[in-house]
């Protein structure tokens, strides 16, 4: 699937608030996520602080450990603001160095 991380995280939180605590083993089947999102999703949650292991930081976590909700809520989206670009290509140097000269452009 092609989903963001953010959708891979709600559909983490959703999945354990709908049916509670569960190991990350079940996690992968309850969610539908696969394993690369989920994956993706659990340190994304655990980076936040809305999902930690039970009993984390005391106990280290194992394959058994269940995840839980932290209660904290999930923080809002960043806004990404898209890098303005320059019209000019980058490789535009190289090809000064070696003596290539750009083609004009077409008059339509």
């Amino acid at each position: 699937m092609d989903r963001t991380t953010r959708e891979c995280v709600l559909a983490l939180m959703n999945c354990l608030r709908a049916k509670g605590p569960m190991p990350r083993h079940q996690l992968a089947a309850a969610s539908r996520l696969s394993a690369a999102e989920l994956t993706r999703a659990l340190k994304s949650a655990r980076q936040m602080g809305v999902v930690a292991y039970a009993g984390e930081p005391d106990v280290a976590a194992q394959a058994g450990t269940l995840l839980v909700l932290t209660g904290r809520p999930l923080p809002p989206p960043r806004k990404v603001t898209p890098v303005a670009r320059e019209n000019t290509p980058h490789f535009q140097p190289l090809l000064d160095a070696w003596g290539i000269s750009r083609p004009a452009r077409r008059q339509a």
